[in-house]
């Protein structure tokens, strides 16, 4: 259930840093922070990470490319992103992305708020001086995506 109260909260650059496909990924807001309205993501990704095509049952997620490019598939739709793009990409419509660019910065939305919590289940927090994680094992991201009503429907895509 919404709330109608929500706190000042200020998140800082590189805050609570996680691993996701050889990128940096910060939550910057969670659904308990904003009354379960939305969940709010930075990602620094590298060209060629992709998440697996997948749907969303409960909540729309936005996507606003601040630096570099990133190509969406939405239902049959390909949407390439440039900086300051912003893509919606509502509930119930298969969609998959990925990194075009050697890097990217992208915001990534949802609301309802909750999937933001997919990424602190599964990813391996950033330790100073230590290289990159692997990325998730596949099978426990399918598990975490239908504990949150998202199905995931086939392999991310790849850079032509």
């Amino acid at each position: 259930m919404l709330t109608a109260t929500l706190a000042a909260t200020a998140v800082r650059d590189r805050a609570n840093e996680l691993w996701w496909y050889g990128g940096r990924l910060s939550i910057k807001l969670t659904a308990a922070q904003t009354g379960g309205r939305l969940g709010t993501w930075v990602w620094d990704g590298v060209g060629g990470a992709a998440a697996p095509l997948h749907v969303h049952h409960r909540e729309e997620e936005y996507f606003y490319v601040v630096d570099g490019e990133a190509r969406l598939f939405v239902g049959g739709e390909r949407i390439d992103a440039r900086a300051g793009d912003l893509v919606a990409l509502p509930r119930d419509v298969p969609h998959a992305y990925l990194i075009s660019s050697p890097t990217a910065r992208v915001i990534g939305m949802a609301s309802p708020g909750g999937f933001e919590s997919f990424f602190s289940e599964l990813a391996t927090p950033v330790v100073d001086r230590e290289p990159p994680a692997a990325a998730p094992d596949v099978a426990a991201m399918v598990i975490a995506a239908a504990a949150r009503d998202v199905d995931v429907l086939g392999p991310p895509p790849k850079l032509d």
